[in-house]
């Protein structure tokens, strides 16, 4: 279950983490998912929402060849190139277009039927 206000939580998080990118171009993991609540109450999203939201990022991560994306999403003490981040970030939201799209293509094959 993909929540609607998912690709806005996602796009909102990746100007944060652009934005908060140290001078070395890194960032903490931790930062990632404090940018993913940000937005969600930026949105005025329902938690489980973000929740929702973070579990398509693991998952986008986990594909990207990340061992233990959720660990990631809770370190703050050892940084990340930004530009890791940010792919994660960016795959994400093409991932939930991919989605949607074939959802949206089954939603159309059920209707005609």
């Amino acid at each position: 279950m993909v929540p609607n206000s998912a690709r806005q939580i996602l796009e909102r998080s990746l100007d944060t983490v652009r934005i908060r990118a140290n001078s070395n171009g890194e960032c903490f993991g931790g930062e990632i998912a404090d940018a993913l609540r940000e937005a969600g109450v930026a949105l005025g999203v329902d938690r489980l929402e973000v929740l929702l939201t973070r579990t398509v990022l693991t998952r986008t991560m986990d594909s990207l060849g990340e061992s233990y994306p959720a660990e990631v999403l809770q370190d703050y003490e050892n940084r990340i190139p930004v530009s890791k981040a940010l792919k994660y970030l960016s795959e994400a939201i093409v991932g939930l277009e991919k989605w949607q799209t074939s959802e949206l293509g089954s939603d159309h094959s059920v209707s005609k039927g």
